[in-house]
């Protein structure tokens, strides 16, 4: 979710300059010192006016709409989500173990695509909160700890250990994430069932389909 923003339109200053000219011009050709003089000024001023008026089409600004304090906090929690899955693949980035690779690309598709239907939802709920909040800063420092254990050149058990207990997390994490990706789409789910079968009801009531195409489907 972005600024907000709306175009108002705005009549252009040019037909008020335009007929002002006009004004202008006639005053410079007549004397001015009758009456009739000052209603053609007028009278040509006023064309001219209207004419520039219906040629000159108003000026389009796009201006910014300010945010009500839920959607400033729905935008702080957008801002955070990208900062944090950024940081990730940075980390993930200099991971050079194929297995732990394939897990991480599980775990950034999955991120992603969290951040961006809760852009286009413009909600958090619970679940993406955490994983902003908690999930993604704790396993981007376990990859930031992982490639510090591994450039170390004694490598000793307690490394090795370390760094197959990360590995483990990792692969752990890829599971879990998937798994929250699906229960988002849990409820959306049990809807669209309760709409299909309604639907199927209807034209089962309706004589439209066979009672047996619904028995079918059960």
């Amino acid at each position: 979710m972005t600024g907000k923003t709306k175009i108002i339109r705005k009549p252009s200053p040019w037909p008020i300059l335009i007929g002002a000219l006009g004004w202008a011009i006639v005053c410079l050709i007549l004397p001015m010192i009758q009456l009739w003089h000052y209603l053609i000024a007028l009278l040509i001023g006023g064309i001219a006016y209207f004419i520039a008026r219906k040629q000159i089409p108003d000026q389009e600004i796009e201006v910014a709409v300010p945010l009500t304090p839920l959607e400033q906090q729905q935008q702080e929690q957008l801002e955070a989500a990208r900062s944090a899955l950024t940081g990730l693949q940075q980390a993930a980035a200099k991971i050079d173990d194929p297995a732990m690779t394939q897990d991480l690309r599980k775990i950034d598709s999955v991120c992603r695509q969290i951040v961006e239907e809760m852009e286009q939802r413009q909600r958090f709920n619970d679940q993406a909160r955490r994983l902003v909040d908690y999930y993604l800063p704790m396993l981007t420092k376990l990859l930031l700890n992982y490639d510090e254990l591994e450039a170390d050149p004694l490598q000793t058990q307690n490394i090795q250990n370390s760094r197959e207990n990360i590995k483990k997390t990792v692969k752990l994490c890829a599971e879990a994430f998937v798994k929250q990706w699906d229960d988002l789409h849990e409820h959306q789910s049990m809807e669209i069932q309760a709409d299909s079968d309604v639907l199927e009801t209807l034209l089962v009531k309706q004589g439209l389909v066979s009672p047996s195409f619904k028995e079918g489907r059960e």
